[in-house]
């Protein structure tokens, strides 16, 4: 097919977006190489060699590299990108599977153990991959590495952990806390078991004795609750 007719698709494929959402340049390709059967390296090339000419006459505006969104002209002027897609996408489901989680300071707030609300968001995701945290100052987001690789069947379970382990280091403002993380037990149905076995796998001695005392006071509780409560 000639070089127009690979420009018109891509085109026709940016234009069915709908306005704010992120559109990825490497999914653009991917499409383009499975469409006319052509190796995903000259795919990446034709659409890098047509997106500007498709970005001017499609009002699309560049947020990073890789990275475009569709802009719709308002009385309050251009509409924005959807951020929050951004972060999803690229942190914590990347096509249907799992790679990350909420973490730190910015979860404990969601799930009511502090009223303190940080000025960034915490991921652990497998998208990163070095020792220590990095700042994404335009996206807002603090990124560390998971303890262990992250999945759909085991990030509850690292999330739980993590709060766990983070218990001394972020202060803690509820007025019943152990009732909160045993409420995040009950909503996402933990296992105990697993919960153990992770604790003991991938984190320090001291977070499997702090889900033991968890574990033995939710046992109390249950077992000498007074009849009709």
């Amino acid at each position: 097919m000639e070089q127009a007719g690979y420009g018109q698709y891509i085109a026709d494929n940016i234009r069915s977006f709908p306005f704010g959402v992120p559109i990825y340049t490497d999914e653009i390709a991917r499409d383009v190489a499975g469409q006319f059967r052509i190796e995903l390296d000259q795919a990446k090339i034709l659409v890098n060699v047509n997106l500007k000419r498709i970005a001017d006459n499609n009002g699309l505006e560049r947020y990073q590299k890789g990275i475009y969104y569709k802009a719709q002209e308002t009385p309050f002027g251009k509409t924005k990108l959807n951020t929050a897609q951004v972060m999803r996408d690229m942190y914590l489901v990347r096509d249907g599977q799992r790679i990350g989680y909420e973490t730190g300071h910015s979860f404990f707030n969601r799930i009511g153990l502090t009223t303190q609300l940080p000025k960034y968001k915490t991921y652990a995701t497998n998208a990163f991959r070095q020792k220590g945290n990095r700042v994404e100052e335009k996206l807002g987001v603090i990124l560390r590495r998971p303890q262990a690789e992250v999945t759909n069947e085991n990030y509850h379970y690292l999330q739980f952990l993590d709060v766990i382990e983070n218990r001394e280091k972020i202060a803690v403002d509820a007025l019943e806390p152990e009732q909160t993380l045993l409420e995040y037990i009950r909503q996402n149905e933990l296992d105990y078991f697993r919960l153990a076995g992770y604790a003991s796998q991938y984190y320090r001695k001291e977070v499997l004795l702090r889900l033991g005392e968890l574990a033995a006071g939710a046992l109390i509780e249950t077992t000498y609750r007074p009849e009709g409560i």
